[in-house]
């Protein structure tokens, strides 16, 4: 053990870059359950088809997940670090009722409602105009069902599964 002041002081530095890097990628790491959850959700309220399957969805967050909250947990110290008052236990919290609403109600609607504006507009390209998706997952995931879109035309099992994918 060191009784040197200047090991103190870089202690405390690497404990407030500690809590500001977990809080960035717990943060992240939240903002990706309001998009995640929103198409199980209209699927099961509105019986809207799901866009991507759970597999896939899993795939896609383990990809694209990881390496971002990586590099949030090794960031750098910001210039300011250590002009900061020490953080009150009591009220700052690694996940406070603020970073918990700026990361669901925030940024997480804002990524979902983007998401679904995708979703609506290849559909609707597609032939599927968002009105007509109502109700349509149980005939949109039977096998031996054809579904007809907007304009009339006939649309199989197959080919409604390859519009997923470009989903």
């Amino acid at each position: 053990l060191d009784d040197n002041f200047a090991s103190i002081v870089t202690a405390v530095e690497e404990g407030r870059l500690l809590f500001d890097n977990l809080k960035k990628t717990i943060s992240y790491a939240l903002t990706a359950n309001i998009p995640e959850l929103t198409p199980f959700l209209l699927f099961i309220i509105a019986g809207i088809p799901l866009p991507l399957g759970p597999i896939a969805i899993v795939l896609i967050c383990i990809g694209s997940d990881i390496s971002p909250a990586i590099s949030l947990a090794f960031e750098m110290a910001e210039s300011n670090i250590m002009k900061r008052p020490p953080r009150n236990p009591e009220t700052d919290r690694l996940a406070s009722h603020r970073l918990m609403f700026h990361s669901y109600a925030q940024i997480g609607m804002i990524e979902s409602a983007a998401g679904f504006l995708t979703y609506f507009v290849v559909m609707g390209e597609s032939g599927f105009m968002p009105y007509t998706l109502l109700d349509l997952s149980t005939a949109w995931n039977d096998p031996n069902f054809n579904v007809q879109d907007s304009f009339g035309q006939d649309w199989s099992f197959e080919n409604r599964k390859e519009l997923e994918f470009t989903c």
